[in-house]
């Protein structure tokens, strides 16, 4: 008889996230020292290691307190939370050493509320998630109000150009506020990653070994073989070029702002309309913020949120409405300085599109097999292969975009 397998669990939170402590924070939040705690449940949000920079608690807090008593008719309330810890499994928590983690504890403690409140005073409010408590100390820790019961959803990829402005003008809001408090005495050169200069190996799962097996898929494919040469040249420094996209003090660059720098469907909610129709996006998880081009944010947008149908239709489209919205909401909280035209934007695009062809030949593979059949861990570690270099589809839209690569440069 076969071994069976060990019943996998479900995390918990850890021991020191108690009624005593949440009672602690919520009295703070609510402006009620005589809230009281009553019970909570808490269940976990994906498997461990699915989220890489933390493990994610959805929990609910049965608590009374002055405030509420007046409203509850003495019954006592409930407040749904989501509380984010350092991963203490996954590839993440083997490789890294709480950097990301850090990094969304001061966008959360500092640079977050800024950004709200500049935009906010000035008509041009991005939406963020409410943010309970934030602490470094004694346990790193994020607290943030749940907006799933607001009616708040994921999705996956954006379909329709209509759908994909709300959140275009939330990245460009974003966008604006960090540019704007640069200016003012904001500092943001810390948010930059040494992993593409110290060749960290997470980027070998991340890059490449997929573009190494593209490149091998590619040795295959009909009329594709002048073509190989390029991209081994950009294999070998691969780690090299990805620094220069990152780094904040690339030569030739124009202009940076803060990138939120790792947008994909599980980073992004929804509110819906009554056809079913994105109405209203928001963006979560702040870990990867970096200060450094535009074109980080907006490849992601184009790469990773955008159906590649609706990036290939609307591509001028999107960039356009992109930066219509960042000039205007610099120039509606008071910007008086030059403010990067629609030819600087283009420029940082084209200067900065191996990032382009690194999401499709990384990553769009993927959206071309069912990858929901397999867990996280084995996409993560590669244990699943690559599927979807053998699509018929995606063989096709890449031979017809990988002549322009070449062409352009961006693989020089």
């Amino acid at each position: 008889m076969g071994e069976t397998a060990p019943e996998v669990k479900p995390a918990s939170p850890p021991e020191w996230v108690t009624s005593a402590y949440l009672e602690t924070i919520l009295r703070k939040f609510e402006g009620d020292k005589d809230l009281h705690v009553t019970g909570m449940e808490s269940t976990p949000v994906g498997k461990p290691g699915e989220y890489l920079a933390s493990q994610l608690f959805r929990v609910t807090v049965h608590y009374r307190g002055t405030k509420r008593n007046e409203t509850d008719g003495g019954e006592g309330s409930a407040k749904k939370l989501v509380i984010k810890i350092q991963p203490d499994k996954g590839v993440m928590a083997d490789t890294m050493d709480g950097t990301l983690f850090k990094t969304e504890l001061k966008m959360y403690g500092e640079i977050l509320p800024k950004m709200e409140r500049l935009l906010a005073d000035n008509e041009r409010p991005v939406p963020l998630p409410k943010c309970v408590h934030v602490s470094a100390t004694p346990q790193p820790i994020i607290v943030l109000e749940d907006l799933a019961p607001d009616g708040w959803k994921g999705h996956d990829l954006i379909e329709s150009f209509e759908e994909v402005k709300p959140i275009t003008i939330a990245i460009a809001r974003f966008h604006a506020a960090s540019f704007y408090l640069s200016k003012n005495k904001t500092d943001f050169e810390e948010f930059q990653t040494d992993l593409f200069k110290n060749k960290h190996p997470v980027l070998e799962w991340m890059f490449g070994n997929n573009l190494k097996a593209f490149i091998e898929s590619l040795r295959t494919w009909s009329g594709c073989e002048r073509f190989v040469e390029p991209f081994e040249r950009a294999y070998a420094d691969y780690c090299d070029r990805l620094h220069d996209i990152y780094c904040c003090k690339t030569p030739g660059r124009l202009y940076n702002v803060l990138n939120h720098g790792d947008f994909h469907a599980k980073n992004l909610l929804h509110q819906f309309n009554d056809e079913g129709g994105i109405a209203e996006s928001r963006f979560l998880d702040f870990q990867a913020c970096c200060w450094s081009t535009p074109a980080i944010d907006l490849y992601y947008l184009l790469n990773n949120i955008v159906h590649y149908k609706v990036k290939a239709a609307h591509k001028e489209e999107i960039i356009s409405f992109y930066h219509a919205e960042f000039t205007t909401a610099l120039k509606a909280i008071g910007y008086l300085g030059y403010i990067p035209t629609m030819l600087d934007l283009q420029i940082e695009l084209l200067r900065n599109g191996f990032l382009d062809i690194l999401h499709y030949t990384c990553f769009l593979q993927f959206r071309f097999f069912d990858f929901t059949k397999y867990p996280p861990e084995m996409l993560a570690s590669g244990q699943v292969g690559n599927l979807g270099l053998e699509s018929e589809e995606y063989q096709t839209l890449m031979k017809s975009l990988i002549p322009g690569y070449v062409y352009k440069g961006l693989l020089e």
